[in-house]
């Protein structure tokens, strides 16, 4: 017969007790207060149109112009804050009923959507073409250009926010709206106000840009 080796059974015996204590050291100390919940996740960014703001203060008044409007300050009329929402403050054409904005801006920004507010007399805009980064754009290029963006507006359009074919609209330096027809093919086309809503193109100024030194050695 074998022999045992000394202290075998012992420690064997040990065993569950041990295992029963390792366990009960896990459980919290009695009438100690449960963990406190988790916080609430941080809500999301906002996206889509509710992210996209009014960009009547990124625009470059000095560099944007109106083509055959009847008064050279037109353009600020239906822009400009205070201005653009005094419905008998007009942008009205001149020798036809065609009208050419260029808005420039500050900066490349996304243009989200658009609203065009104009009179109901029939002289509000109807086919109304779109292009981006065309700054000496003029009749005849706007004529047999491919736009970026074509519109066609019913009279219950006027007034409300539309939303623009986003993907062509991503990094705008200039927009340029051409005015092709009104409600009731007259000679005059009338507006009262432009309204447009993006954001800025998040880009690096390099002039802010500062190098971060690495640990002694790092990069040779």
């Amino acid at each position: 017969i074998r022999p045992s080796r000394p202290g075998t059974r012992a420690r064997r015996c040990s065993e569950p007790g041990g295992a029963r204590n390792s366990y009960m050291s896990k459980l919290p100390p009695a009438g100690s207060a449960a963990p406190s919940a988790a916080p609430d996740p941080p809500k999301p960014a906002a996206y889509g149109a509710a992210a996209m703001t009014d960009l009547v203060d990124e625009i470059q008044w000095s560099s944007c112009e109106c083509l055959n409007a009847a008064s050279k300050d037109g353009l600020g009329r239906v822009m400009k804050q205070g201005l653009r929402d005094q419905e008998d403050l007009l942008l009205e054409s001149d020798a036809d009923e065609q009208l050419l904005l260029t808005i420039a801006f500050k900066g490349p920004m996304k243009v989200h959507s658009l609203q065009v507010d104009a009179p109901s007399d029939g002289r509000a805009p109807k086919e109304v073409k779109l292009f981006v980064n065309c700054p000496s754009l003029d009749f005849d290029d706007a004529e047999g250009r491919q736009a970026q963006q074509q519109l066609e507006l019913a009279a219950e359009q006027l007034g409300t926010r539309l939303p623009l074919d986003f993907v062509k609209f991503q990094s705008v330096q200039t927009l340029s709206l051409f005015v092709v027809s009104n409600q009731e093919e007259g000679e005059v086309s009338a507006l009262s106000g432009v309204r447009l809503w993006g954001t800025a193109v998040a880009t690096t100024n390099m002039t802010e840009f500062k190098r971060v030194a690495g640990e002694k050695g790092e990069g040779e």
